[in-house]
């Protein structure tokens, strides 16, 4: 009992947070204060941190299987799945992530913090060699698969179109929506037919690269020559700018700017992809380019060009490490309330399993074959974020991934593999299905 008194949990007392708790789960059940942005955050806020917690203390789950971050979504899923929370609180909570931007305000907040964190030089480097890598991973996830069809005895394109497509396709918005219409187009039929399955194999895809995430999370502990711990380069890793936003000492008012900052980035890639963008709105390719690709890119020009202060930059990192703190439980339930347990049981078939395992395993492969030996990338780092990334479910995919390989401060490069490199996949896709 004293142990349990002494425990804090977000500065609270134990008794006292687990009284919170039962009182929102109280106010969950009836639906009410839940609709507006406070009262789902509130919610997501308190369960989600004591679900976290239990999750990164129970043996074998908090070392191989996610931990607190993967028990967040997976358990909120099953409180909906068995009614314990009711529908309605569900898709109140499905829609704060979404349409209320939830997802978007903690992905923004990442990305310019770990981007303006980066050296200059580096930072050029990295992102220089990281395409490549990209592109190695999805070679070897499309051989692998082939190689597991032929062993399952499946046909090897309908592998590449039903299984590598919906995994390496950047998840549910960016790939398995837009490669549906495409699937709908060639075939004349209802894009629904291939979306559904699709949509399945892509939750249990990002399901076995969460696992993945967190083995490889585990290699690096016991080979820690394998890994940057959440440095992506080799060689002059540790070399710094003239000034380092880890050495500046900030206040309120940095966190302010830093936030502020991180909030005017995204809006202004929001309106370029969508007004400006001569990809997006004038050349008919048959993809586009997401905002927070841009948002990438303007935040590396910013810091490549030396545009953003110092004590500003260390302000939008000090918000980075609040949001990857404090703000990844709550997501994660979020996350898991729209997530239906269903989706990974319909994928369930041996064949399948197979194959997906392959695919993923395919995308690190190929990760680190590129990323290692010719652009001096870090082997766990490359093969999470160019590998592990691009299998994954899209943004939240990313969230699952990287909070299970505790690399939060990777979110940058894992959102060019879910945006650019799904922006890729789109192309291949459109080729893929013109060879049906």
């Amino acid at each position: 009992m004293s142990k349990i008194k002494e425990t804090k949990m977000l500065g609270f007392s134990m008794p006292f947070f687990l009284i919170m708790v039962v009182v929102f789960m109280a106010i969950a059940l009836t639906g009410s204060t839940m609709a507006s942005f406070v009262g789902a955050l509130g919610f997501c806020l308190i369960v989600g941190t004591l679900i976290g917690w239990v999750g990164d203390r129970i043996p074998i789950w908090k070392d191989w299987l996610g931990g607190g971050m993967l028990l967040a979504s997976i358990g909120t899923s099953a409180l909906v799945m068995f009614n314990l929370i009711p529908a309605e609180t569900a898709d109140i909570l499905s829609n704060f992530n979404n349409t209320m931007g939830f997802l978007d305000l903690y992905i923004l907040t990442l990305i310019t913090g770990a981007i303006l964190s980066i050296d200059r030089k580096l930072l050029i480097r990295a992102f220089a060699g990281f395409i490549p890598a990209i592109l190695g991973g999805v070679a070897m996830s499309a051989l692998l698969t082939a190689i597991a069809a032929i062993l399952t005895g499946q046909d090897v394109l309908e592998a590449q179109l039903n299984v590598m497509l919906p995994i390496m396709g950047g998840g549910n918005g960016a790939g398995c929506i837009p490669m549906s219409s495409m699937w709908g187009e060639v075939t004349g039929n209802d894009p629904q037919e291939w979306y559904a399955p699709a949509f399945a194999i892509m939750s249990l895809g990002n399901l076995v690269s969460v696992f993945c995430a967190a083995l490889l999370d585990r290699i690096g502990k016991k080979y820690p020559s394998l890994t940057g711990n959440g440095v992506m380069m080799k060689g002059n890793a540790d070399v710094k700018g003239a000034e380092d936003p880890k050495d500046v000492k900030i206040g309120p008012a940095e966190y302010a700017s830093g936030f502020a900052l991180a909030l005017f980035l995204y809006c202004l890639a929001d309106f370029y992809a969508s007004k400006i963008s001569i990809i997006n709105n004038v050349l008919n390719l048959g993809f586009s380019i997401h905002k927070f690709a841009f948002m990438v890119i303007f935040a590396a020009i910013a810091n490549g060009l030396g545009l953003i202060p110092i004590e500003i930059r260390a302000g939008a990192r000090g918000m980075q490490q609040f949001f990857a703190k404090y703000m990844s439980f709550p997501l994660m339930v979020a996350i898991g309330a729209g997530t239906n347990l269903a989706d990974y049981l319909e994928a369930f078939t041996i064949p399948n399993l197979v194959m997906i395992i392959a695919c993923v395993l395919g995308a690190m492969l190929g990760a680190v074959l590129i990323g290692t030996p010719l652009f001096k990338f870090y082997p766990v780092e490359i093969a999470i974020t160019a590998g592990l990334d691009m299998a994954g479910g899209g943004g939240s995919g990313d969230v699952q991934i990287l909070g299970a390989a505790h690399r939060m401060e990777l979110m940058s490069f894992a959102q060019i593999s879910s945006r650019i490199g799904g922006a890729i996949m789109l192309i291949i896709a459109s080729v893929l299905f013109g060879m049906i």
